[in-house]
């Protein structure tokens, strides 16, 4: 799952690096502790159902088609008495998200990509509630995007009208364990590499099945983490000393243990039916393969 991640780049950086025009208002801030319920910066096509009305600007255009905007973390559905509903979804299953009523429309015109830097994953042992905290970032693979720290997450939005004024919101999309993470949790957001983004964020491309071949767990080299301090876990913190490594002697570090690797659910046919049992395997679109080739066989990196 996702439940903590960061966003260090500024609204420039942002938009330049995801080719968007910026329609934050100034009011990007540095976060090395993001917790739901914030308002944090999303990508959209320019459909103009937000704040501001962005479609048809000649800026929106010579971006192709894309908005950085503000939106709350936890999706509000359009139809939702109120807006305590989005903290309990700030994520939503990639096997399940055609199928449950809150995500299945949005899956088809209202998808969008949650910039971050990275994210916050707990180990906690069987039998244990305090876990240890590990920040988890960009690796090497050449997939993923630009140069630099930025990792485009899946989204859906919404847009929520029952207020004085619309509340555009969020969920990240999940699925199976990144090549390497296992050993901390079995699930994890859904990266999408930089050839995938035209087409994610199209409202007008509806091809279910392609767009679901996309939402695989990251092939090893997307990620590298490290173990980090307890501070993480109030969100009332924040700095870059957050995000500062830490070493856990070696009969603590779980990276060290040897353990059963859970199966990766990588086959966009086993996704597109929603279980193991998916039944034989139907080819995906050649195009939508867009992370390629994994960077190197084996785990994410591991750093100490």
């Amino acid at each position: 799952m996702c439940g903590r991640y960061t966003q260090t780049l500024s609204a420039d950086d942002l938009a330049d690096a995801l080719s968007a025009t910026d329609a934050t208002g100034g009011e990007v801030r540095e976060r090395y502790n993001v917790a739901p319920t914030t308002t944090q910066p999303v990508v959209t096509a320019a459909s103009g159902d937000g704040p501001g009305g962005e479609s048809g600007t000649a800026a929106v255009a010579a971006a192709g088609g894309r908005v950085l905007r503000l939106a709350r973390w936890g999706l509000v559905p359009s139809w939702a008495k109120d807006v305590s509903i989005g903290a309990r979804m700030i994520n939503a299953r990639s096997e399940t998200v055609t199928d449950k009523p809150a995500f299945r429309r949005l899956f088809t015109r209202r998808r969008c990509l949650v910039p971050v830097t990275g994210f916050y994953e707990w180990h906690r042992p069987k039998g244990t509630r305090r876990g240890q905290p590990f920040y988890i970032h960009r690796g090497q693979h050449p997939g993923v995007g630009p140069a630099g720290q930025l990792l485009a997450f899946a989204g859906l939005y919404d847009v929520w009208k029952g207020g004085d004024e619309p509340l555009v919101s969020y969920t990240i999309l999940t699925t199976g364990p990144a090549v390497g993470l296992e050993f901390l949790h079995d699930r994890s957001p859904v990266v999408l590499p930089s050839a995938a983004w035209d087409r994610w964020l199209d409202p007008g491309y509806q091809d279910v099945d392609a767009l679901r071949s996309l939402l695989a767990p990251a092939p090893a080299g997307v990620f590298e983490c490290y173990p980090v301090g307890p501070a993480v876990g109030d969100v009332r913190n924040q700095g870059p000393g957050l995000v500062e490594p830490i070493e856990l002697p070696p009969d603590a570090d779980p990276r060290l243990a040897p353990a059963e690797t859970p199966p990766v659910l990588a086959d966009p046919a086993v996704l597109a039916a929603g279980a193991a049992d998916a039944g034989p395997a139907r080819p995906a679109p050649v195009e939508l393969g867009l992370f390629g080739a994994d960077a190197a066989p084996g785990a994410a990196t591991v750093q100490s």
